[in-house]
This record gives C-alpha cells, sequence and structure tokens, in this order.
C-alpha cells in the first residue's frame, strides 16, 4: 500500500470520527441490566422488612385497637406515631418518618452494613431511640438476615411521628416482633432518654409511662446520674462489640445536642464526633453507622423520600444496575485502533479518490 508521505485529510478525520460515534451507540445499545451486588440479601431482608411490618400493623389495629392516621401515614402502615404525646422528645420531619416505612431501605442497609465491615457472626452494638420504629425494625431484619449478634440499649424517647403513642412504644414494638418469632433479639437496658438521658424534658407522668413500659417488658432500667454516666454504661456493654449502629436522636449518640453527625458509615476520626457513644467507637478504630437523617441516606443510595405508594419489593437501583459489555467495548476498541493504524501509516484517501495534502485539501 502507498506509504502516507503528508498530513491525513480532513474527510479521512470526519469518517473516523463518524465511526467512533457509531461504536459508542452500539455499546450504549448493547448494555444489560443485572441483578446488583448482593441482590438475594437484599431481597431476603427487604421481604423479612415487609413481614414484621405487617405484623406490627396488625398487632395495632387488630390487639390494640389503635387508628391509622390516613393523611400522616397515607400508606397505612401503622408504623408511623403522632405528633405529641407525654413522651415526645424533639422535632423530627415526618417525611423521615414515612421514608423508612420502605421495605427497601433494608437494601441500602445492607450496603451500609457490608460497607462497615460486618461479617456473620459478629456482635454488633445497637443504640437507637423510638424516632424511627419502621428503621429499628429493617436494622433488626437485616441483622437476622447476615447473622449478626446485635446487643441492644434502647433510649425510650421518641422524636415526633416515631413510637411515641403512650401503649405502643419501641420496647413495646420490640416485644410484640419477638413473640412473633421473626427473630429473638432484645434490648438488653434502656433509659429514659430524653436531653440527659435520666427522662429531662419529660412531665412526671412522662417518666412514670416510660418506666412502667421498661418493667412491663421485662427490660431493665437505667436512670443515669448524667449524660456522661450514660455514655460510659454503655460503652461497658458494648466493650465486646466491633461495630456501632446509632441511629435516631438518642443524646447519648453524640453526648452534645448541638453536635450533628453526619448520616452515613463513619470509619474515620471525624472533627466534631461529640463526646457520646459514637465518639468512643470512632476513638476504637472501629466502624459506626450513623443514621439521624433517613432522608440523607435514601439520597445517597437512590431511594423515594416519603414514597406514596410504597414501591414494589426489590425494585429499583439498589437492586439493579445497568452493565456494559466488556468484551464488546473491547473489541470495538481494537478495530478502531487499527482503522487508526492504517489511516496513519498509509494513504488511504488515496484509494477512494480524494485529495491529499500535496494536492492542497489536507490539514
Amino acid at each position: 500500500m502507498r506509504r502516507r508521505r503528508g498530513k491525513i485529510n480532513r474527510w479521512v478525520i470526519f469518517v473516523l470520527a463518524l465511526i467512533a460515534l457509531l461504536f459508542y451507540f452500539i455499546e450504549t445499545r448493547t448494555k444489560r441490566t443485572v441483578p446488583s451486588r448482593w441482590y438475594e440479601t437484599k431481597i431476603a431482608a427487604a421481604r423479612l422488612s415487609a413481614k414484621a411490618f405487617e405484623v406490627v400493623r396488625n398487632y395495632r389495629l387488630n390487639e390494640l385497637h389503635l387508628p391509622i392516621d390516613s393523611v400522616n401515614d397515607p400508606n397505612l402502615t401503622g408504623l408511623v406515631g403522632v405528633q405529641y404525646s407525654q413522651i415526645t422528645y424533639g422535632r423530627t420531619d415526618l417525611s423521615d418518618a414515612l421514608t423508612t416505612t420502605n421495605p427497601n431501605f433494608s437494601a441500602a442497609l445492607i450496603e451500609m452494613f457490608y460497607k462497615a465491615g460486618a461479617k456473620a457472626g459478629d456482635t454488633v452494638a445497637i443504640n437507637w431511640d423510638g424516632t424511627y420504629p419502621a428503621l429499628n425494625i429493617q436494622i433488626l431484619a437485616v441483622a437476622k438476615t447476615l447473622g449478626l449478634i446485635p446487643v441492644i440499649v434502647t433510649d425510650q424517647s421518641a422524636g415526633m411521628w416515631g413510637a411515641n403513642y403512650p401503649g405502643w412504644t419501641w420496647l413495646e414494638i420490640e416485644q410484640v416482633l419477638r413473640q412473633a418469632g421473626l427473630w429473638d433479639f432484645s434490648s438488653v437496658l434502656a433509659t429514659r432518654g430524653g436531653e440527659t438521658d435520666d427522662g429531662r424534658g419529660f412531665s412526671p407522668e412522662g417518666r412514670m409511662i416510660l418506666d412502667s413500659v421498661a418493667k412491663l417488658t421485662g427490660v431493665p432500667l437505667f436512670v443515669p446520674e448524667s449524660l456522661s454516666k450514660a455514655v460510659t454504661k454503655r460503652a461497658a456493654i458494648f466493650e465486646r462489640c466491633r461495630l456501632l449502629v446509632a441511629v435516631g436522636q438518642a443524646s447519648s449518640n453524640s453526648g452534645d445536642p448541638l453536635v450533628r453527625l453526619p448520616s452515613r458509615v463513619i470509619t474515620e476520626r471525624i472533627a466534631k464526633a461529640g463526646t457520646g457513644i459514637v465518639a468512643e467507637f470512632l476513638n476504637r478504630r472501629l466502624p459506626v453507622i450513623h443514621i439521624g437523617s433517613p432522608r440523607r441516606v435514601a439520597s445517597d443510595y437512590r431511594l423515594p423520600i416519603a414514597p406514596v405508594p410504597l414501591g414494589e419489593i426489590g425494585k429499583g437501583r439498589l437492586f439493579y444496575e445497568a452493565r456494559y459489555s466488556v468484551v464488546g467495548a473491547l473489541l470495538l476498541a481494537i478495530v478502531l485502533f487499527g482503522l487508526l493504524f492504517l489511516i496513519v501509516r498509509y494513504e488511504i484517501e488515496y484509494y477512494f479518490g480524494v485529495r491529499g495534502e500535496d494536492d492542497g485539501e489536507a490539514v
């Protein structure tokens, strides 16, 4: 073939660019949708969460005869509490509570647990309150699915729209789920919660309700003399745990109401970790899953915010992902580089009757 002596004709470059675009189009059109990583585990956790939700809903309606507010709980899950009660502590957004009632949230939790390095048989510390009962349930479902051993300490207070209905608090929900045979997890210790974890901020009637619930459910009640002693007590209970899950608005998580911890997996020391149980774990170089804002987590994992209606289990980007053909891309790249080599080395345009640089048309 005739060796190239001048520059490449602009029309040859243009045709080569069109071929490259054609190859890009072919590759994007042949991508496949395949199950994502840990698909089976995510599906199992989401289904178990949905089953637990149904148990809670049926108990609330059929045993307690508590009505469901169809305006504030449009999916009629029975997992949304009231705005205010004697045991409500802290303001929360209704959208956060509704977001946690989506069973597919379990798939995000699976990814967070794996990112934190959780393995079957691990002992996991859980420190939460009753602000997000649906989220608490999903965490227990994930622990069951992954074969984890949770050690749970419950701050009995609950934010707005949480498990704040006197007679239907988190410890009572936890007991119903255990009696239903879904798992045998139970809190090993309970506190009143509130600003300093001893019930500060609640009326005497509210504190009486919380003390009574702990007694009725058989969970030991601890009333700390100070918030720092509440953290110290938890640190002793969690001593052998290698991962902390901190959920809701429990004051013992940060140890300081003014500290706002990020809602994500935390594996490194952060500047403003506070003086709570989260800081204790980070100082020991142990990972923490902190969820104070479910909407933040939903956004990070591409889940809908406060979905109405709830989506079908197993649908969405957490369960499926688009995958391109590596073999196809490699073959197209080889063809493209082959054409480029021929064009650079030989005057291809000469055989198609296109004028080259010597004819004044080259670039």
